[in-house]
């Protein structure tokens, strides 16, 4: 398996959750959601070099890990996947900030996704790594991200590595919180929307009180 930072040979507009994704089968999306994310992700790139790094096993993308500039994503949370957050006409059109201050070359790491088959062989720590030295080769001065305490189950829905990954690549605790999707996706589990076994593990992680734990990291003052 190879890491590679995403350019324009290969734009991934979708994310992997049903199942690894090449060019011959990543098909299309729905009504102009396609138009808008393949163009958004074409201007970050020209604007930045990337947005993401790619884990490809031969000629399938099996994991991978979104990032870009903290101010656009302070001003629009978003998702390629979410219908809810989804990339709009307004975001794939933004004026693109030149980043010229220090203060504002901080990155944010968003989505966050190893498809099942190849978790436990360590890509979450090789993506971390390829994406600071990639931050540190382009000028960046620093990392933010989301992280979960101990809920792995909970990590790989919401598409964030637990607090553990990012300690290893000495990423520090910023300030608690908690991201308005995850409140939005454990109502849709207490509502049983999502299914038996997802509703089971929201159950046991309300008995231990854990389900909350979201922290923010960053990697660099």
């Amino acid at each position: 398996m190879n890491i590679y930072q995403m350019d324009k040979n290969f734009i991934l507009f979708r994310c992997l959750h049903n199942g690894p994704i090449s060019p011959s089968n990543i098909g299309s999306l729905p009504g102009e959601q396609f138009d808008r994310n393949n163009k958004f992700f074409t201007r970050l790139i020209d604007a930045y070099g990337s947005c993401a790094m790619l884990v490809w096993d031969d000629d399938y993308v099996v994991a991978h890990a979104r990032f870009y500039p903290q101010i656009i994503y302070d001003k629009f949370k978003f998702c390629c996947h979410d219908p809810n957050y989804a990339i709009t006409r307004e975001i794939a059109e933004i004026e693109l900030p030149p980043l010229t201050s220090p203060a504002e070359r901080t990155l944010r790491i968003t989505c966050f996704f190893i498809y099942m088959d190849f978790r436990g062989q360590g890509l979450s720590h090789k993506l971390i790594d390829a994406i600071i030295k990639w931050a540190q080769d382009n000028s960046w001065r620093s990392i933010r991200c989301y992280a979960y305490q101990e809920n792995h189950w909970l990590s790989s829905e919401m598409c964030k590595p637990m607090l553990s990954t990012y300690r290893k690549h000495g990423f520090k605790k910023i300030e608690n919180g908690t991201l308005p999707e995850v409140k939005d996706f454990l109502q849709q589990m207490k509502n049983g929307e999502l299914g038996a076994e997802k509703s089971k593990h929201l159950k046991n992680s309300v008995a231990t009180g854990t389900y909350q734990n979201l922290w923010i990291f960053m990697k660099w003052n």
